[in-house]
């Protein structure tokens, strides 16, 4: 046997082996920074629903004031104050009768509550030249004159001396000078409704 020569040239890699066993889970890293604020947590399906609800309740409402309107334009002639509309339709009946007429037409008979109400009746009754019931009585306290709706008055224009009682007279009504006076409800007025 002779003398052990020199290393040769290392040769090619060989193929890669088996994957080896699995290693011991590692340690758990530092928590990082905090993120920035999700959603609310509402999926686009339940943010959906949500407008299409608020749009439909929107709808309604204006639905129900289209068809206030609606009723209110079958009356030809009237004053528009704030948010208010009065109107008439030159029809004279007895307070029941006038009461009942603009409850139909979605409204109620016109009960001035400032100066600028009472103001835009009396141009109505100025131009049709009558007298015009209000939405005031003492029916359920003699002498004491509410609005329909039972609440007290707020605003009143009476003529001096009045008001009087003289003869029943538990209703309420304008002049073309826009004083009120106290008159039995059995006579015929002019029908002046506000919506």
């Amino acid at each position: 046997m002779g003398v052990k020569g020199t290393q040769g040239p290392p040769g090619p890699q060989g193929p890669a082996g088996k994957p080896g066993s699995t290693g011991a889970k590692g340690d758990r890293g530092a928590m990082g920074e905090r993120g920035i604020k999700g959603d609310s947590g509402l999926s686009e399906v339940n943010l959906l629903k949500t407008k299409v609800s608020t749009l439909e309740g929107q709808l309604k409402a204006l639905q129900a004031s289209f068809a206030k309107y609606q009723k209110v334009a079958m009356f030809p002639g009237g004053r528009i104050v704030g948010s208010k509309v009065f109107k008439t339709n030159g029809y004279e009946g007895n307070f029941d009768d006038l009461r009942q007429r603009c409850v139909q037409a979605g409204g109620q008979l016109a009960a001035p509550r400032n100066a600028a109400e009472n103001d835009a009746v009396q141009k109505i009754v100025l131009l049709y030249n009558k007298s015009a019931f209000l939405g005031i009585t003492d029916l359920k306290t003699e002498g004491t004159f509410k609005y329909l709706n039972d609440q007290p008055l707020t605003y009143a224009n009476w003529l001096t001396g009045e008001p009087n009682n003289q003869g029943q007279e538990n209703c309420v009504e304008l002049f073309s000078n826009g004083k009120w006076n106290d008159k039995s409800c059995g006579e015929k007025r002019l029908l002046v409704c506000e919506f």
